[in-house]
């Protein structure tokens, strides 16, 4: 099957994006932003995380050694910001889905990641800012909780 194919697919898949609810949202794009995260994102987070020894501060002060993401420190090891400074969804440059709602697949992705890190459970993961809904950057808050 030729791209345009696909193009035209992805326009129908944006549109449900955007009338499903939350829900459902969530659910799909969880399951897409774990297989996307296991083709290789996911390695090069267990990588850092070993090479700074399970530091948290030094794990996101030094994301952007692993390119097109850095990390911010809010509160030393409990509260994080993570910037990409582009979308490098496949979804979004091969196919021009565009809806600010594709996003909730890298929140999910932040999570799936995350767990796989610091154990399950223990990451909360909010939206900020996203380039699909017009800001300069994507922008996620990430909150550890030992607690939880």
């Amino acid at each position: 099957m030729e791209n345009s194919f696909f193009c035209q697919w992805f326009k129908g898949f944006e549109k449900g994006l955007d009338e499903v609810d939350s829900d459902s949202r969530n659910c799909l794009l969880r399951q897409c932003a774990k297989h996307c995260a296991d083709t290789g994102v996911l390695q090069s987070y267990l990588k850092l995380y070993q090479t700074v020894n399970g530091e948290r501060d030094a794990f996101y002060s030094r994301l952007s050694e692993l390119g097109n993401v850095r990390g911010e420190i809010v509160v030393p090891n409990q509260e994080y910001f993570i910037y990409f400074p582009e979308c490098a969804c496949d979804i979004h440059t091969a196919f021009g889905v565009n809806t600010p709602n594709l996003c909730e697949c890298s929140r999910q992705s932040i999570i799936y990641v995350g767990e796989s890190v610091w154990g399950h459970g223990k990451i909360r993961v909010e939206q900020v800012e996203t380039i699909l809904s017009g800001d300069a950057e994507c922008k996620f808050r990430v909150i550890l909780d030992e607690n939880r």
